[in-house]
């Protein structure tokens, strides 16, 4: 029977996930050849043997996913596979060292090495270099990308940090047939660029050769936020209409299977030219399968056609399972290909886009909540608007104008992308309206599940609404269970050279941000700058909340002004509500300016006050009121917090660690917020001796310029028996409680 492959399908890559130990996978492994054997027993034993490969499969290949380069200086030959992407004055690139790859990563020292560097490192080209061979860092924070875990799956396991890139021990080598192609594509998306303004060569490349380098990074985030980054990959729509437009022109002159064969033959070729991205790799196997299938003067189910293509992509590499470009591609087309007899059925054309859009965003929604912890509200109908826009006239427009650099029509395409994305702009910046329910646990994965798959019942039996409404109570059930939650938390963030503590008390009665770290501005001459420079606020605390589904923050603590401290607290105010701004005296003006653009009251607190939220009480034991002192004016604060009295110190020094002790004798905590990084101007041994902490947190930066922690402290600490943790050893430190009781953990053990 037609359409049955999928069964087979989901077998396979079931088990390979539970190979790589995703622990539901093995549960859900289990139900579904359950559902199997009682539901369609002829298919179980192949979908048990195709099952047992995968597993197997991936042991092996994860098994031999290893190094037999060791750490170190080197000198090596290494070889250019691809272009280096060059941004500002860093240097990136997979290059081939012997039979392993690394990832080159060199800053680069003047302008007119960038430009040689630009003009000579092509594909093929081979340079003899030293360097440093050290391992990528693994995720320093909940929810972070994962540097370490990315390469691998990528099989590469080491950084490669050259002392310096003489292009004259560099030559060209034979290219290979894919960095031939690569080089082809190079050479097209450096045409988009050179012919058309910067906006419009953005986009432009992204749609013909699937490069975003040139997008604008607000314009990025606003397409992925709106849900409308598909219209940016090259998918199956593109493929479909490639092939449909070639085979139509081909069969005048040739046979049908002469043009079938070359068409298969082709296809790979414009994998490599489009990037060969999931989405791109998953549209050519499926026209490879078509094409193979007429040529046998066959035909073949759809959603056969998709299933045998995800089991050789599976093949072809195990790891690509795990790319989101991969999950939504094979979900989205399984759902569009199952519902498409309820879609064609629809008679008007905005209705039947309508529901086409509604029905991948619902396909798409445990995804999206696992990856980028939102949903916009405004997904659905912008993508009626914008999915026929970019089908029928961006893209063929771009295609046109990358062949043809008319001046008329480059300025009519440029006009059309300075409409989308103001339009994007409009609706992801200036007026967003996204919901915010965080990254979904493992049990609320298999309730959206179970509610998709509802909704699917419901829609086909006409009740829409009803299905519609089972994914809302999945919704509802996820944002209110932090409030039915009797653990609380406290996470020191690392937010390198800075301090960031997130607080949640149980059942979320409150959440407290005390500082949100912050990225120093630096003076760079215009050729270093970055595209995307990273930012603490965007890349680490906002991120960080939106996984916890923080839509609202009760309290945003700022301990004092210094730009470690208070840096981010822009991008958070920008991006979560922030019901009132705590900090010192002196800072006091200078917060209130920041905070007045978002209409956020702003307070000073100072010794003696104290709040209670939840049984618990949070005392400000520091500075006293009116104080003008810069670190040692920092906000002090004592908290009970799951059985264990926390001290939060600031930046304060030993003059104020001196007047603390002389009001608080009798002041005790168990855990120490270490002050001011752990510089040797604090943490002084007669505070360590009254306070007689039983563990302290530094927060810091690797490798930072200031030689924090110093050494004196760490001394200090270690006479005193304290347990250490570090941000830039250990990563986040997190505090679980419950009641009197709790469990510490940090990221990097």
């Amino acid at each position: 029977m037609k359409g049955q492959a999928v069964y087979i399908a989901a077998a396979a890559l079931l088990a390979a996930a539970a190979a790589f130990l995703v622990k539901p996978a093995f549960f859900l492994l289990s139900g579904y050849l359950l559902l199997l054997h009682v539901h369609r027993k002829r298919l179980l034993i192949p979908a048990l043997a195709a099952a047992s490969f995968c597993f197997i499969y991936v042991l092996v290949v994860d098994h031999y996913n290893k190094t037999a380069l060791s750490g170190g200086r080197h000198t090596v030959l290494l070889r250019f596979p691809a272009p280096p992407s060059i941004d500002g004055d860093r240097l990136q690139a997979p290059v081939n060292v012997g039979r392993e790859r690394v990832q080159l990563r060199y800053t680069i020292r003047t302008p007119a090495e960038k430009a040689a560097l630009h003009a000579h490192l092509m594909p093929g080209t081979v340079c003899r270099v030293t360097g440093t061979l050290e391992r990528p860092q693994p995720a320093s924070n909940p929810y972070a990308f994962d540097y370490r875990r990315y390469l691998r799956f990528h099989r590469i396991h080491w950084l490669f940090l050259p002392e310096a890139i003489d292009l004259s021990a560099c030559f060209r080598a034979r290219p290979t047939v894919i960095e031939r192609l690569v080089s082809l594509r190079e050479a097209g998306v450096r045409r988009i660029e050179a012919h058309l303004p910067p906006e419009a060569a953005g986009i432009a490349a992204a749609l013909i050769y699937g490069e975003r380098r040139q997008l604008d990074d607000e314009v990025l985030d606003g397409y992925q936020q709106l849900g409308l980054i598909h219209l940016l990959a090259i998918s199956g729509g593109h493929v479909t209409l490639l092939v449909s437009a070639v085979f139509a022109i081909a069969i005048r002159f040739v046979t049908r299977e002469a043009a079938a064969v070359a068409l298969m033959a082709a296809l790979p070729v414009y994998a490599v030219l489009a990037g060969a991205s999931p989405s791109v790799l998953r549209a050519c196997v499926t026209g490879m399968i078509v094409l193979a299938v007429a040529w046998k003067k066959g035909a073949i189910h759809p959603l056969d056609a998709l299933s045998w293509t995800a089991i050789a992509l599976f093949v072809l590499d195990p790891y690509m399972m795990f790319d989101i470009g991969f999950q939504l591609s094979f979900v989205v087309t399984f759902v569009l290909l199952v519902h498409f007899p309820a879609l064609a059925a629809v008679r008007s054309m905005i209705g039947r886009l309508f529901q086409t859009a509604l029905a991948a965003q619902l396909a798409a929604l445990p995804i999206l909540l696992y990856h980028f912890y939102e949903v916009s509200v405004w997904s659905v109908v912008l993508n009626v608007v914008f999915v026929p826009l970019y089908s029928f006239l961006i893209l063929p427009l771009a295609v046109f104008v990358a062949a043809v650099p008319f001046p008329p029509l480059v300025w009519l395409f440029s006009r059309f992308i300075g409409l989308t994305n103001t339009v994007v702009r409009f609706f992801s910046v200036d007026h967003p309206f996204s919901l915010v329910p965080g990254r979904p646990e493992p049990w609320c994965l298999a309730v959206y599940a179970v509610a998709v798959a509802a909704a699917w019942l419901f829609w086909e039996r006409g009740r829409l609404l009803h299905g519609l409404a089972a994914v809302a109570a999945a919704m509802v059930l996820q944002l209110a269970s932090p409030y039915v939650n009797p653990k609380g938390e406290v996470t020191v963030l690392d937010v390198g050279q800075g301090d960031c503590l997130y607080i949640e008390l149980p059942y979320r009665k409150a959440v407290y941000l005390i500082d949100t770290g912050g990225t120093p501005e630096l003076k760079e001459e215009r050729w270093r700058r970055r595209m995307r420079p990273f930012s603490v606020g965007r890349d680490v605390v906002v991120p960080f909340l939106k996984a916890q589904g923080v839509r609202a923050i009760d309290k945003l603590i700022l301990t004092h002004d210094d730009a470690d401290h208070i840096g981010a607290a822009p991008e958070v105010l920008k991006a979560v509500r922030v019901k009132r701004i705590v900090t010192s005296p002196k800072a006091l003006p200078a917060i209130q300016a920041m905070a007045r653009p978002f209409s956020v009251p702003v307070a000073a607190a100072s010794r003696g006050e104290r709040w209670e939220e939840g049984g618990i009480t949070f005392a400000v034991i520091h500075p006293e009121a009116g104080s003008q002192d810069d670190n040692n004016g920092s906000l002090v604060l004592f908290a009970r917090l799951g059985g264990l009295d926390w001290l939060f110190a600031g930046d304060i020094e030993k003059e104020a660690e001196r007047a603390i002790i002389g009001i608080y004798p009798q002041l005790r905590a168990d855990v120490l917020k270490v002050a001011h990084h752990g510089s040797r101007t604090s943490t002084t041994e007669p505070f360590l001796q009254a306070v007689k902490p039983r563990a302290a947190i530094i927060s810091v930066g690797r490798f930072n310029r200031y030689g924090h922690p110093s050494p004196d402290v760490l001394e200090r600490l270690k006479q005193q028996g304290v347990l250490i943790w570090r941000t830039d050893e250990n990563g986040a430190i997190r505090y679980f409680y419950d009641g009197k009781s709790g469990t510490f953990q940090a990221m990097k053990p």
